[in-house]
């Protein structure tokens, strides 16, 4: 087993991509700290993965709340024990266009998708670069790098997302702990189900949870980690022709919309 004697702490870990990573993870032998605010969906996954002769701890925990996740990561390694890998993989969708968003959600939006993980980062990287070794990944998007018309405030968070990971990757380099990146298109969960707001319809390419874990939990194995993970490789080419082309992709995705 690939993941033997690691620890990995994965936030929203209830469903979708997350569920497929702790039970991806938990097959390779880790001992894993899920991590949600969804209590029936959380205890289900858990028992799921130790009725498979598996290894997990049910986190319940509510990102929005910063009381919550102040001083979370040292005092679960004082009750679990040391963590190799945190993976930020929660997030809050929220769909309309930019006139209907109201302030007070674009804040929870951000709360949840931004700060959160940026709280659980700044512990994780004190107590892994004191011991000169561990692994950050944070699960942002593809919509993080181009914006999508009616996920406007959902791509904003992740696109702070992105900067702020990029940075982490450097100063995590200078204390000896690995940072990933990794942006999955579309995904089949019940993101888009439960998300607020107008409902949203991906279009295109929709990847499976189980897809996407899969090229995570491979970097999550590797000695050297990747700095950027993309479950859906062909996506760098509109990471290119964004670059290249401002606007081009505007207008692409905008017809929808026209």
């Amino acid at each position: 087993m690939r993941l033997q004697n690691k620890r990995i702490l994965i936030t929203g870990a209830s469903s979708g991509i997350g569920e497929a990573m702790a039970k991806a993870c938990a097959r390779e032998g880790a001992d894993v700290i899920l991590l949600s605010h969804h209590l029936q969906d959380l205890q289900k996954v858990t028992d799921a993965i130790r009725q498979s002769g598996g290894k997990a701890h049910s986190i319940l925990t509510d990102l929005s709340q910063q009381e919550q996740v102040d001083g979370l990561i040292p005092r679960l390694e004082r009750e679990i024990g040391e963590i190799d890998t945190l993976i930020n993989n929660a997030g809050l969708g929220w769909g309309g266009m930019i006139p209907d968003v109201a302030m007070q959600d674009l804040r929870l939006v951000f709360e949840v998708n931004f700060f959160g993980m940026f709280n659980l980062c700044k512990q994780a990287l004190t107590v892994m670069g004191s011991r000169r070794r561990g692994h950050i990944i944070n699960v942002t998007s593809a919509s993080g790098r181009f914006g999508l018309p009616g996920v406007s405030a959902y791509a904003a968070s992740k696109g702070a997302c992105h900067t702020f990971t990029s940075g982490l990757r450097v100063e995590g380099r200078l204390l000896g702990v690995y940072v990933t990146e990794a942006l999955p298109i579309s995904v089949s969960t019940p993101f888009f189900d439960t998300m607020e707001g107008k409902k949203f319809k991906p279009k295109g390419v929709v990847q499976t949870p189980e897809k996407v874990a899969e090229s995570i939990v491979r970097c999550v194995c590797s000695r050297r980690p990747k700095a950027e993970v993309l479950p859906f490789p062909l996506i760098r080419l509109a990471f290119v022709i964004d670059a290249m082309f401002p606007g081009l992709l505007d207008r692409l995705l905008g017809k929808d919309h026209e």
